[in-house]
C-alpha cells in the first residue's frame, strides 16, 4: 500500500473550554449537585474516624471531640449540611421523573411519588433527630 492511496480522515473535535458547565444554568446546578458528594464523602470519612477512635478508648475520643468543636469544623459541618440538603432536595425532585410506580393497572401520579419521597425523608430525619436528642 502506497502513501498516495491512503486517505486520512480526521474527525473534527470542537475545543471545549474547561468552564463549559458555567455557561448553562442547568449544567451549573448539575455540576454543583455532583460536587456536593465530595463534601458528604469527607464527612463520612471524619465520622468513620470518630467511630474508630471510640475503639481506641474514651481519652482518644474525647480529644477528637474537642477538636470537632473548633471553628473550622463547625463551619465545615454547616457547609456539609447545606450541601446535603441541596443534594437531597434535588435528588428527591428528580424521583417523580425517573420512578414509575404501578399498583395493579394503575400508575401513581408523579406528584404523589414526589410527595411520598419528601414525606419519607422528613419522617426519617425526625426519627434520627429524636434518637439523637434522646441519646445525648
Amino acid at each position: 500500500m502506497t502513501r498516495e492511496n491512503e486517505t486520512e480522515h480526521k474527525a473534527y473535535v470542537r475545543p471545549v473550554p474547561i468552564t463549559w458547565w458555567l455557561h448553562n444554568r442547568r449544567y451549573f446546578l448539575f455540576m454543583i449537585r455532583e460536587s456536593t458528594s465530595v463534601f458528604i464523602a469527607l464527612f463520612v470519612v471524619v465520622y468513620l474516624y470518630q467511630v474508630f477512635l471510640v475503639s481506641r478508648g474514651a481519652e482518644a475520643h474525647d480529644l477528637f471531640q474537642e477538636s470537632l468543636r473548633s471553628v473550622p469544623f463547625v463551619v465545615g459541618y454547616a457547609v456539609v449540611l447545606l450541601f446535603a440538603l441541596y443534594h437531597s432536595i434535588t435528588w428527591l425532585g428528580l424521583l417523580p421523573k425517573i420512578q414509575i410506580i404501578r399498583i395493579g393497572r394503575l400508575t401513581v401520579p408523579p406528584f404523589l411519588v414526589g410527595l411520598g419521597a419528601y414525606l419519607s425523608w422528613i419522617v426519617a430525619s425526625a426519627v434520627v433527630a429524636c434518637l439523637f436528642l434522646n441519646l445525648t
